[in-house]
């Protein structure tokens, strides 16, 4: 049994509850180190056996990978939730506690067909806290991701002038991240340009050329071993068309600063997102995004900064902070890098020059 393991057995037993469904394919990757597509396998975990229930496809690499658990192929005319039914009926379990968010209407109910005499019981996750705190092997893969990125970002400025596409720039991003080593993007990278999709916090890269006088964002992260990187930033074409640009970026930039230099164990969230927040306000702007979010395994992982967030950061949190400013019309501007929360402070994990890059 691994110690990731024991920890939510322990969880579930204090909480008095005698099984744990985990069907989120990041939670059962985290738990049981099975690298095997997302969504080919669920755990029960009991306090007599731990079960590892998937398709014929992946049983021998199940069984490779995993430890401590039992590994159990669905039978014939059922499917995942109805086999993991079965078992929780086989085992007499009078509760079994799921995470909400992670199972559909249908998979609920192919539980509870194959188990009625079992109580299923919603409850919040009992991973996402413990998933927020990286160990030292996940920090040492998060920050070679993180200098992937960096690197990738350097060698496609290149590539960024007049008449290139956005799809362009994205397409050539993936080369380079799949050439440092890097397994591609991570999250759909965002190009976004000029006064109209440079104004969308989440604008899909379309056909639209880069012009002279833009300011062009950018979006992007690749997976290293499976753990993510997330960067932001906004670079000139020469000079920008609205003067009003350099303005944004300048408050966006010092909130960012702001965020970062308040980073330490024991803040607030929500003591983060007003330092942030506060900065951009006062220049006469709006956020119309969360200002920052965790990451590992998933892009966007607990905790997150918010204004109503009462999680107080550890060390051994990594976040991003990431300030942006949109207006329809002009463009966008947004800044993002990612901080290691240490025992003393933090550590920035991201080094591309904060200044306005101008090509």
């Amino acid at each position: 049994m691994n110690e990731r393991l024991q920890i939510v057995l322990d969880t579930m037993k204090k909480n008095g509850r005698e099984g744990l469904v985990i069907s989120k394919g990041t939670d059962v990757k985290y738990l049981t180190g099975f690298s095997g597509e997302y969504g080919t396998a669920v755990l029960l975990l009991t306090e007599k056996a731990c079960y590892f229930v998937t398709d014929p496809r992946f049983a021998y690499q199940a069984e490779q990978e995993t430890k401590g658990l039992e590994v159990v192929v669905y039978g014939a005319g059922l499917n995942y939730f109805q086999q993991l039914g079965q078992l929780a009926a086989d085992c007499h379990l009078a509760h079994c506690v799921f995470f909400g968010s992670d199972i559909s209407y249908d998979d609920y109910r192919n539980m509870i067909e194959k188990a009625p005499q079992t109580t299923f019981i919603r409850e919040e996750s009992y991973i996402a806290d413990l998933r927020a705190v990286k160990t030292p092997e996940e920090i040492e893969t998060i920050q070679e991701a993180c200098r992937i990125s960096e690197r990738s970002f350097y060698a496609l400025l290149d590539v960024i002038k007049p008449g290139v596409t956005e799809i362009d720039i994205a397409n050539e991003l993936e080369y380079q991240f799949r050439s440092r080593g890097g397994s591609g993007f991570c999250f759909e990278t965002i190009v976004a340009s000029g006064p109209d999709n440079g104004a969308n916090c989440h604008a899909t890269p379309s056909t639209r050329k880069i012009e002279l006088g833009d300011f062009v964002t950018i979006d992007f992260g690749t997976y290293y071993h499976g753990y993510c990187s997330d960067i932001t930033r906004t670079v000139a074409v020469g000079k920008a068309k609205h003067p009003e640009l350099y303005k944004m970026f300048d408050a966006v930039r010092k909130a960012k600063d702001a965020g970062e230099k308040s980073l330490k164990p024991g803040l607030a969230m929500s003591e983060l997102h007003q330092n942030i927040y506060g900065v951009v306000e006062e220049a006469g702007y709006r956020i119309p995004h969360g200002a920052g979010h965790s990451f590992g395994l998933e892009i966007h992982e607990h905790p997150y900064i918010g204004s109503k967030s009462n999680y107080y950061l550890k060390p051994g949190v990594i976040h991003t902070i990431e300030p942006g400013i949109y207006i329809p019309g002009t463009g966008g501007v947004r800044q993002e890098d990612d901080y290691l929360i240490t025992k003393d402070g933090y550590q920035r994990l991201t080094n591309i020059t904060d200044a306005l890059i101008t090509l």
